[in-house]
C-alpha cells in the first residue's frame, strides 16, 4: 500500500474513447448484396424463356439442336422427351432473351430434316448437319398472346415464302382439277402465289380452292382479272411439226397449277376473300392482254397519297347561222392557286359566244371561263379549291425516265409506265406505241414512284400519248 495516499486524496479516473472504424465497413455488406442480386438478375436474363413445343415425330433431332428464325439461331433444344402417353415427343426449348417475343400466340415451329419434295430436296443444310427446330411468327407478332406451349406443324406452313401483307383468295372450281395445297399460282409463268387448300364448299356445290397472292404481286388481281387450270402437260398435233409435247415443271404435272390474267385496261384492286371463278383453260384473248400495272411494294412511296383530277368540261356555241355546240373534256388537277390541265382543253374558238360558255368542274359550273395562263402544253386556271389542292413543293420535271403511275378518276384504275416505255424528246417524255391509253385518260396527272412528287400530265395526240411537263412556278 502506498503510504502516500490518503483518503483525501482523488483517485485517478479512466477516460473511454470509442474505436472508429472506416465508413466502407458497414456499406460494405449492402454492397455485396446488391451485386449478388444482380448477378442472379443478369442470369436469370441471361437464361432466356423456356417454352414446350409439342410434336408428332422427332426426326432425329437432339438435346442441343438450335431453334432458328430467318436463318440464325434464336435458342436452343435443351431436353427432347417423350409424351407421357407415348403419342408423340416433347422439346424443351430455351429460348434467347432476344427471341422472347417468339413466344406469342401464333407463332409456328417445325423440325427441318431432309424430305424430297417437288422443288427438289428441303432442309438440304440436315443432310451432313443437324437437324433443328424452325419457327415464324405470326404477322402481327406484338399483338398475340404470349404462350409457352406449342403444337409443332408436320410440314413448313405452304405460305411461308409469301411474307405478311399477301391477298388471299378464293377460286370456284366445277371439280377439283387435279390441284393440291402448294400448287403455284402463276402470271405469265412467274410464281405470285400458292394454292393454300383445296375442299368441297360448305353446301358441295363447287370446290373452293383458296390461294394466297405475295404482297408483291397483289396489285396484279382486280376485279376483272381470269384464273383458269393450267396442266402440267400440253400436246399440239400438227400435220408440218407432228407431235409437240410440252411438260411443265414437276410441281404443276403432280400437284396441277393456277394462271392468271389482268385486261389491258384493269379494274379495281380487291381485297382478301373475293372470290373468282376458276376455268378449264385460257381462252386466246386472254394471253393477248397486256396490263400496265405497278408491282412491289406500292405504287408510290408510304405514306404519300396520290393527286386527285377533277373532270372538267368546257362547253360552247359557236357560227353565225348555225349555231353549233361543242365541248371539251378533260381531267383537272388541283394545286394551290388553281387548276393545271391540257391547254387544248381552255382553247376556244374565236368565233365563240362568249353568252354560251359553260365551266364545269366537278359539280360546279360558272357561266365564263376564268383566267388561264398558258404555260406551253400545259395551262394554269385561277380556281378556289377548299380541300385537296396538291403542294407545289412536291412538284417536279423529269431529267430522265423513270417509272411512274398515271391516276385518273375514281372509276379508272391507276395506271403504271415502266421507265423502260418513255423516250426523252424536247416536248417531255413520250410514250412508247406499245402502250395505248383511252381518249378519257386526256389530262391524268403522272406521279413519279420513286418519291411521289407530280411530274406532268398525261396527254393524248392523234393516239399517241405523251407527259408534258407541269409549271414550276406557277405564280
Amino acid at each position: 500500500m502506498n503510504d502516500d495516499i490518503t483518503p483525501e486524496t482523488p483517485l485517478p479516473k479512466a477516460t473511454v474513447k470509442p474505436s472508429h472504424s472506416p465508413w466502407w465497413i458497414a456499406v460494405l455488406p449492402a454492397v455485396a448484396l446488391g451485386i449478388s442480386g444482380l448477378m442472379v438478375f443478369s442470369s436469370l436474363r441471361e437464361s432466356g424463356l423456356q417454352i414446350s413445343v409439342h410434336a408428332d415425330e422427332g426426326h432425329g433431332i437432339r438435346e442441343g439442336a438450335s431453334l432458328r428464325y430467318r436463318g440464325i439461331q434464336v435458342g436452343t433444344v435443351e431436353k427432347v422427351l417423350l409424351e407421357q402417353d407415348l403419342a408423340g415427343v416433347e422439346l424443351i426449348v430455351r429460348l434467347d432473351e432476344d427471341a422472347r417475343e417468339l413466344a406469342r400466340e401464333g407463332s409456328q415451329f417445325w423440325i427441318v430434316y431432309p424430305r424430297v419434295g417437288l422443288d427438289g430436296i428441303q432442309g438440304i443444310e440436315t443432310v451432313i448437319g443437324a437437324r433443328y427446330l424452325a419457327v415464324a411468327p405470326r404477322a402481327s407478332q406484338v399483338s398475340g398472346e404470349r404462350r409457352s406451349d406449342f403444337l409443332a406443324r408436320s410440314q413448313p406452313p405452304v405460305e411461308d415464302s409469301l411474307a405478311e401483307g399477301g391477298l388471299d383468295i378464293v377460286l370456284d372450281a366445277p371439280s377439283k382439277f387435279g390441284l393440291s395445297a402448294g400448287a403455284p399460282i402463276t402470271y405469265r409463268g412467274f410464281w405470285i402465289g400458292r394454292v393454300v387448300s383445296v375442299a368441297l364448299a360448305s353446301d358441295a356445290t363447287v370446290v373452293e380452292v383458296r390461294c394466297r397472292i405475295s404482297r408483291d404481286y397483289k396489285s396484279l388481281v382486280r376485279d376483272n382479272s381470269v384464273f383458269w387450270e393450267e396442266s402440267g402437260i400440253e400436246m399440239d398435233l400438227s400435220l408440218a411439226g407432228g407431235i409437240t409435247l410440252d411438260v411443265g415443271t414437276l410441281r404443276s404435272l403432280l400437284m396441277g397449277a393456277v394462271a392468271m390474267a389482268t385486261p389491258t385496261y384493269p379494274g379495281q384492286p380487291v381485297t382478301s376473300g373475293r372470290r373468282f371463278a376458276l376455268v378449264a383453260g385460257a381462252e386466246d384473248e386472254w394471253l393477248e392482254w397486256r396490263p400496265a400495272v405497278p408491282i412491289g411494294r406500292g405504287a408510290l412511296p408510304l405514306g404519300l397519297a396520290p393527286p386527285v383530277p377533277l373532270g372538267g368540261k368546257l362547253a360552247w356555241r359557236s357560227g353565225r347561222i348555225l349555231r353549233f355546240e361543242s365541248s371539251n373534256r378533260s381531267w383537272l388537277t388541283p394545286i394551290e392557286g388553281g387548276l393545271i390541265g391540257p391547254s387544248d382543253f381552255f382553247a376556244l374558238p374565236e368565233d365563240h359566244k362568249k353568252d354560251s360558255i359553260k365551266f364545269l368542274v366537278a359539280d360546279k359550273q360558272t357561266s365564263e371561263l376564268p383566267s388561264v395562263e398558258n404555260k406551253g402544253e400545259v395551262s394554269i386556271c385561277a380556281w378556289e379549291t377548299e380541300t385537296g389542292a396538291w403542294p407545289l413543293e412536291r412538284m417536279r420535271n423529269l431529267e430522265t425516265p423513270e417509272d411512274c403511275m398515271v391516276y385518273a378518276g375514281p372509276d379508272l384504275a391507276p395506271q403504271s409506265i415502266g421507265a423502260y416505255r418513255l423516250i426523252s424528246t424536247p416536248r417531255g417524255m413520250e410514250v412508247s406505241e406499245d402502250m395505248r391509253f383511252p381518249e378519257e385518260w386526256h389530262g391524268a396527272p403522272v406521279v413519279a414512284r420513286s418519291d411521289g412528287h407530280l411530274i406532268g400530265l398525261l396527254l393524248l395526240v392523234d393516239g399517241s400519248a405523251h407527259i408534258a411537263p407541269v409549271p414550276l412556278n406557277p405564280e
